[in-house]
């Protein structure tokens, strides 16, 4: 049966893939080769520290065990084998699931972890002949382990990730990782000095201890002739697969049963309807401009555009200025607020553009507009700005930079105000609707990109104090800074709104011409 599914699981791939070219899919091949070959090569490398080489390889491993982990979640199920293929055959679950369990060892991934798995061998060579074939034996095992843990994982997230929620947590997932690999790559170097010069004892336990580094401990084991922690480390690979094996039947058989939602049927029908959310009802006012306040406070934790722009936003506030502070430069730390609004406020400024057609129901309602901007404002201060401000206050005081006391105080203040009035101006200036499948088009990101500079300029009235006190040594300007920046704030969220529910009342067609799609 293994063989039948292999010929399938072929079968179907050469289908998709004939008289196309898979740019994007030969892009990643020379990607991932190149990181294979790259993990390979730190397996000849020699250094002065005892044992940083087992520690480097420990943490590679770690790195390429989350792709194969995470992978059912970026990618959802598998496409050429569906479960929906095997639900309705007279096939037992066990047979089934251990014959899909031998069809998944034909994965061209296993071509590149393979490679860089090798490292392994080639670490354990320095030792010997005894330290290359326990590495072989690592590989073997360490593959085998990347296999089965990856089927475990489709088992358990697989019908989630398979529904649109899941396709939606996978993209912000996706998204989110791929930004903190962007601002940790100044954290790369210090971590990899930090490890070969045994500066991280910590971090070093750490990656041994994981299941995920037991190889690179038995070929490390081999250099101390510690053949003891050898056989206990491959000895842990090994019963760590059995157990995974043991418990694949399982995940399958509940799979088989289950709904493309996670759950059954009849669960879900029995489930308790909640007919009333909680949603503050006593502090939002039963007023238009309190129906939009509760609406929008909803989509920021029920839309995933709305959610990914908020955290996207504090990660790369908080990533960008602590990661300078592990090596010992805490100047970043007090800016850490001021960025996360920054791009907080930038990634909010096509509002009305995310929502397409739904303007249609503001203009057939008289005498809204001027509620919808307000609602608008005040529910995305009530989201950012205490965010912002928590994260000013705590850093700049852990960071001991009393300097930037005035800083942050007059600029935070200028920049919330400034962003609460451009987020509704730009969103009704221009409208940029999402494409068919829901994703922000290369239109919306080029103008979220160029609001950036543009949403810091709103800082520019403390600015100029700031740098007129400092170059002038007066302190009295220096912190007149606070009050002009809280002063501008209220004047540009107030002014800017005020412009823009005017003109939303007077370009209202015109702007639901560019947002609509037709029938």
């Amino acid at each position: 049966m293994v063989g039948v599914l292999i010929e399938m699981k072929r079968a179907i791939a050469r289908a998709k893939a004939r008289g196309k070219v898979k740019w994007g899919l030969l892009a990643l091949a020379v990607f991932a080769l190149t990181l294979a070959v790259g993990t390979l090569l730190t397996g000849f490398a020699h250094y002065s520290h005892p044992g940083a080489g087992g520690d480097v390889l420990a943490i590679l491993s770690l790195g390429w065990l989350i792709g194969w982990v995470s992978g059912p979640v970026l990618a959802g199920d598998d496409s050429t084998l569906r479960m929906d293929y095997f639900k309705l055959l007279p096939i037992p679950p066990r047979k089934l699931a251990y014959a899909m369990l031998g069809a998944a060892f034909v994965n061209s991934s296993l071509l590149f972890s393979g490679i860089a798995f090798l490292s392994l061998v080639a670490y354990g060579a320095q030792f010997g002949v005894a330290g290359a074939l326990i590495g072989a034996a690592a590989v073997v095992l360490m593959l085998v382990l990347a296999v089965v843990s990856s089927q475990v994982a489709i088992g358990i997230f697989g019908p989630v990730v398979s529904s649109r929620r899941g396709r939606d947590f996978g993209a912000l997932l996706a998204a989110l990782v791929i930004t903190m690999l962007s601002l940790a790559s100044s954290l790369v170097p210090l971590v990899a000095s930090k490890l070969t010069k045994g500066d991280a004892p910590v971090l070093a336990a750490v990656v041994r201890i994981l299941p995920t580094g037991w190889g690179a401990v038995a070929v490390d084991a081999v250099r101390t002739s510690d053949w003891g922690m050898v056989a206990l480390a491959l000895g842990g690979l090994l019963l760590l697969i059995v157990v995974q094996i043991a418990i694949w039947p399982a995940l399958l058989s509940r799979r088989l049963v289950m709904s493309a939602g996670g759950s059954s049927k009849s669960k879900a029908r029995n489930k308790p309807h909640t007919a009333r959310a909680v949603t503050g009802s006593s502090l939002i006012p039963a007023t238009p401009l309190g129906g939009v306040i509760g609406k929008e406070l909803r989509l920021y934790s029920r839309s995933m555009l709305r959610f990914l722009s908020l955290l996207i936003a504090l990660v790369v506030g908080l990533l960008a200025c602590l990661i300078p502070a592990l090596s010992g430069g805490t100047t970043m730390l007090p800016f850490a607020g001021l960025l996360f609004t920054l791009i907080a406020g930038a990634t909010c400024t096509n509002l009305h553009g995310d929502e397409g057609s739904a303007l249609w129901l503001l203009l057939v309602t008289p005498g809204v507009e001027r509620a919808d901007i307000r609602g608008r404002q005040y529910a995305w201060l009530l989201i950012v700005a205490p965010i912002g401000l928590l994260l000013t206050l705590v850093l700049t005081a852990v960071s001991g930079q009393t300097w930037a006391w005035p800083w942050v105080l007059g600029g935070e203040p200028a920049l919330i105000g400034g962003a609460a009035g451009l987020i509704v101006w730009t969103s009704v200036l221009t409208m940029f609707p999402l494409d068919a499948g829901g994703a922000p088009t290369p239109g919306r990101q080029v103008k979220v990109n160029l609001l950036v500079p543009v949403m810091a300029l709103t800082t520019a009235p403390p600015l100029v104090l700031l740098i007129l006190g400092t170059v002038g040594d007066n302190t009295a300007l220096t912190w007149a800074a606070v009050p002009v920046g809280i002063l501008s704030g209220v004047l540009l969220s107030w002014g800017l709104g005020r412009d823009s529910y005017r003109r939303l009342g007077k370009r209202g067609p015109e702007l639901l011409s560019k947002v609509a799609k037709p029938a």
